[in-house]
């Protein structure tokens, strides 16, 4: 049997030089999966070559940094200590669900069909987000969740506080739920060889030009190298949608 992962291309909507790494990446087979921004600069045009290619099914990026105080390039306006007393705030949280329940229906009302959830910096990360996300995928019937065992690191500033108990927590949490994550997640598209457990989850960050770290992650995955990793290891590529249990009818799911 071969093995499946996910190649889920994260901050679809950010610039026009992304969504054209993201469509070129689909349309050559190397991503499977997509993340969309849906409040970013060019998530319109996102959203529209999406529905041009008849992808209706797509990740909801929620981005709260601007609740966290957190803006690029790896400004914090809040202390870690600061954040933590937020989130016992019960209004803050609210303000959190209100942001990202705007995100999920407004992803919606453009005719997509929402099959997983992940966070902008993986904020979802904090135990208190992660809730949040959980109440808001159980309401709106999303299927999945992006989840990270072994925690979150973040290139510009200091990695998500991880704690695998609390880890733990999220998975029995997950399954208790019904929700689907994968057994492993890995980011960085040259990190496809590091994958051990499956099904998993390669986020990747591709563009056409711009930024070098972006640039670097599109040479990667059209790399004759990055397939031929995958037909060694046995790996299949598949989307969120193939994986998800099928008792579970996504046609029904909120249009």
């Amino acid at each position: 049997m071969r093995h499946p992962v996910i190649v889920n291309a994260d901050d679809l909507g950010l610039s026009r030089e992304i969504n054209k790494g993201v469509f070129t990446g689909l349309s050559r087979g190397v991503i499977s999966d997509v993340s969309l921004l849906i409040h970013a600069p060019f998530a319109r045009e996102a959203v529209e070559g999406l529905l041009e290619t008849g992808r209706m099914d797509v990740g909801v990026h929620v981005n709260l940094d601007e609740h966290l105080g957190w803006s690029s390039p790896g400004r914090e306006r809040f202390t870690r200590k600061e954040l933590n007393d937020f989130f016992r705030d019960p209004r803050f949280l609210h303000r959190c669900r209100d942001e990202a329940r705007l995100q999920i229906e407004k992803c919606m009302a453009c005719g997509l069909v929402p099959t997983h959830i992940d966070t902008h910096h993986h904020v979802h990360g904090f135990f208190p987000l992660f809730m949040v996300l959980i109440d808001l995928v159980k309401e709106y019937r999303i299927p999945a969740v992006r989840h990270s065992r072994t925690g979150y690191a973040l290139t510009t500033r200091e990695p998500i506080p991880y704690d695998p108990s609390t880890y733990r927590r999220m998975e029995e949490i997950m399954e208790h739920e019904g929700v689907f994550f994968c057994s492993s997640m890995i980011e960085g598209a040259g990190r496809i060889g590091e994958v051990a457990y499956f099904p998993a989850e390669l986020v990747v960050h591709p563009s056409s030009g711009r930024d070098q770290w972006r640039t670097g992650e599109m040479e990667t995955l059209t790399s004759d190298g990055f397939l031929q990793a995958f037909h060694a290891r046995g790996i299949r590529l598949v989307a969120y949608r193939d994986l998800i249990d099928r008792t579970a009818d996504l046609s029904d799911l909120p249009k």
